[in-house]
């Protein structure tokens, strides 16, 4: 019986020997070289090229973005502006308001609250700028005799040579200044341009919104139509819940800031606070600068003590708004690490100035919420038990 299984064995080990030595007849001389490759360098070589393709891909979009910007930066606003008033279009509609003057009542709304804040503002820097320029003044000569008097203990030829390499570093570089004026006068077309164009994409996208999203899921294949759905479901119910969150957490920090600049009498209270209304659009680095521009001014205007007021009330404010506000308002809509974000950010900056800034998040945190959606949706369901 023994005899027999080893007999088995030996049959079954010089099959396989067999068959291993007629594949290897089989193989070419191009397998027989690719086998010979460690698997490790195979794997990695794969990925190699994958990641180049992919790299390539990305850089030929960023270049065609970067080509067409005057168009895509006004329909990402205008995508943004309609995700916050949308929901004023349909509680029209729910009352019986048709869809078109719906449409056109948001969209007027919504301007007619950003004018009248422009408005607002102007009229208080015009009626305080003299005495702001007053202010000025004497902070000039607090901090002039500061330094002479102070611990610094400069001199007064050392204070006049510094102003006057100031100016002297302003007079030569007049010419660069001046061709910066021309420059920003000759992109008026194109910010005016800007501005129809976002005005168009705004009132289409609240007016027929659906319409246009119907449109693109139907150049799909009719087998993943379905997901495409999906994803654009996810990805507004992000765009949305971003916008509306970004919009509470910086009017709570410009009533914030602006309550602290009243207590210690910082003029041009209203410009800092729509400062700090749009910088919380660019999250961390909006309020930074915000909440400096707003202790220079107390600085130069109020002097040291009003400024470490308003210093302290700045840092709480930002305490609040990322240990209070944002956990609780934005978690849900921007589930992005913050170094995601700061990366984000900086990108979003070069590749379009402040305007790439302002979209770089959203956009991030819209393409995670669909790749998520899509991940999720190409996974089979689990077995049923029994």
């Amino acid at each position: 019986m023994a005899e027999a299984e080893a007999a088995a064995r030996r049959a079954e080990a010089d099959a396989r020997r067999a068959a291993a030595a007629e594949e290897a007849a089989r193989l070419s001389t191009r397998d027989r070289a690719e086998r010979a490759v460690p698997l490790a360098l195979r794997v990695s070589a794969g990925w190699s090229w994958r990641l180049l393709v992919v790299a390539a891909a990305v850089y030929v979009v960023v270049v065609v973005l970067g080509r067409i910007r005057t168009v895509v930066i006004p329909v990402v606003a205008g995508l943004l502006i309609s995700a916050l008033i949308v929901p004023i279009a349909h509680r029209l509609q729910r009352i019986g308001v048709p869809r078109l003057a719906s449409a056109f009542i948001a969209l007027l709304t919504f301007f007619v609250l950003i004018g009248g804040a422009a408005v607002a503002v102007g009229f208080n820097a015009a009626n305080e700028l003299p005495k702001v320029i007053d202010q000025v003044s004497a902070g000039i000569d607090q901090v002039r005799d500061y330094l002479i008097n102070g611990p610094l203990n400069l001199s007064q030829k050392q204070i006049d040579d510094l102003v006057n390499s100031i100016q002297h570093s302003l007079s030569e570089n007049r010419g660069k200044v001046l061709s910066g004026v021309i420059t920003t006068a000759s992109v008026l077309f194109e910010v005016l341009t800007t501005i129809l164009v976002t005005l168009f994409a705004t009132f289409f996208f609240v007016y027929d919104g659906a319409g246009i999203w119907d449109w693109i899921v139907s150049r799909f294949p009719a087998t993943a139509e379905e997901r495409v759905r999906g994803a654009g479901r996810e990805a507004w119910n992000t765009l949305t819940g971003y916008i509306r969150g970004t919009v509470f957490v910086a009017v709570v920090d410009s009533l914030g800031i602006s309550i602290g600049l009243v207590a210690v009498g910082t003029p041009l209270v209203a410009p800092l606070a729509l400062l700090t209304f749009f910088g919380g659009f660019i999250p961390i680095i909006g309020a930074t600068v915000a909440g400096v521009a707003a202790i220079l001014v107390t600085l130069v205007a109020k002097g040291v003590v009003p400024a470490i007021i308003v210093a302290g009330v700045v840092l709480f404010v930002q305490q609040v708004e990322g240990h209070l506000l944002q956990p609780l308002v934005m978690r849900r809509a921007v589930r992005l690490h913050p170094l995601a974000i700061v990366i984000a950010l900086s990108a979003g900056a070069v590749l379009a100035g402040i305007p790439g800034a302002v979209v770089a998040v959203p956009t991030v945190a819209v393409i995670n919420r669909v790749a998520r959606y899509l991940a999720a949706s190409g996974k089979a369901p689990p077995a049923a038990d029994g």
